[in-house]
């Protein structure tokens, strides 16, 4: 296994939502909004995502009453395809580390 990590920075857009699983594990749910200028082509280019955050176990727990909407954050963790129940798929960030800048 390899250490393929994405590292997306941001600001929270909505108030986060925390639920626990059946097994009793914490999630916690939310999304980044993401703008930066990249180089491409040797030509400077806007860059503009929203990208759905998805947190579980541990983390999740910690981050309670400390992640807010409108906090500038940065996260770290891998990207996997979600498909709702209406089969409308999206990719997802889940996060394995979280920081505030």
């Amino acid at each position: 296994m390899t250490d393929n990590f994405l590292r997306l920075a941001g600001v929270v857009t909505e108030k986060p939502t925390f639920k626990n699983s059946p097994a009793g594990i914490e999630h916690c749910n939310f999304v980044i909004e993401h703008r930066s200028m990249q180089k491409e082509a040797e030509l400077p280019r806007n860059v503009f995502c929203y990208m759905p955050v998805a947190v579980s176990g541990t983390l999740a727990d910690q981050l309670k009453n400390k992640l807010s909407k409108g906090m500038q954050i940065r996260v770290s963790g891998f990207i996997t395809y979600h498909q709702s129940k209406n089969n409308l798929g999206k990719l997802v960030l889940h996060a394995q580390y979280i920081e505030q800048i």
